[in-house]
């Protein structure tokens, strides 16, 4: 029990020793850089890295060619919507493409037009879990109610 008492205490003094020789052991000096020096640097920098994005944009139009503008511009948004989706009949799919509308949104609105019989008017969106006012003004243009159908 002495001798674990006195291996611990030699141990404390070693790591209170090693604390103070690195705390007041003197550092080396740090090199002053004039600042015209560093913004050369940086500019340099910023050179390289420039020409690497545009080394690297090039290679990749290089493989992939046109192909990749056409897909971008042939894929639709999922925002983009050409006229107002009525309510009481669209499906979760349709529902989706609405901005800020996922899945779950989506699902909870069908559960809320079954549950009350459909969308009497635009505002009953409100009463939908996860619809706040800032969604509802984002929705409110891309979207119509219809009488609800049984």
């Amino acid at each position: 029990m002495i001798k674990s008492l006195l291996l611990k205490l030699g141990l404390l003094s070693m790591t209170i020793g090693v604390v103070f020789w690195v705390r007041w052991t003197p550092q080396p000096p740090v090199p002053n850089i004039p600042p015209a020096t560093e913004k050369v640097v940086a500019s340099q920098a910023t050179e390289i890295e420039e020409r690497e994005s545009h080394s690297a944009d090039s290679s990749s139009r290089n493989v992939q060619g046109p192909n990749l503008d056409a897909v971008a511009q042939a894929e639709p948004s999922k925002t983009a919507i050409h006229s107002q989706l009525d309510l009481n009949r669209a499906s979760a799919g349709e529902l989706e493409s609405l901005p800020g509308i996922g899945a779950v949104l989506a699902q909870r609105m069908i559960a809320f037009r079954a549950s009350a019989g459909g969308f009497r008017k635009i505002e009953d969106l409100r009463e939908v879990k996860g619809i706040g006012s800032k969604k509802f003004d984002r929705i409110k243009p891309f979207v119509m109610v219809s009488a609800a159908h049984s």
